[in-house]
Formats: C-alpha cells, sequence, structure tokens
C-alpha cells in the first residue's frame, strides 16, 4: 500500500512538472537551431 501511494505522489510530480515546463514554452516561446542538414541542434527559450 505504501508503494502505490509514491508511486501515484511521484506520478503527479512528473506531470504537474512537464505541464509547467510546456506552459512555460508556450508563455516565453522557443528559437531552435539547425544545422546546414536541416536537424535540430539546440533550442532554447526566447527572454
Amino acid at each position: 500500500m505504501k508503494k502505490l501511494i509514491i508511486l501515484a505522489i511521484l506520478i503527479m510530480t512528473v506531470i504537474s512538472c512537464s505541464y509547467l515546463d510546456g506552459s512555460e514554452a508556450q508563455r516565453r516561446g522557443r528559437r531552435c537551431r539547425y544545422n546546414y542538414k536541416g536537424e535540430v541542434q539546440h533550442c532554447g527559450y526566447i527572454n
């Protein structure tokens, strides 16, 4: 029972962190750099 509660808390934490990260990306926007082949090299937030 204890392991189930800990697992539920960890899942809720991961979901909330990924949601907050997604909302920050929408609010600030993202800029990505590409190499000469068109592959993504780096993405970062715009200040």
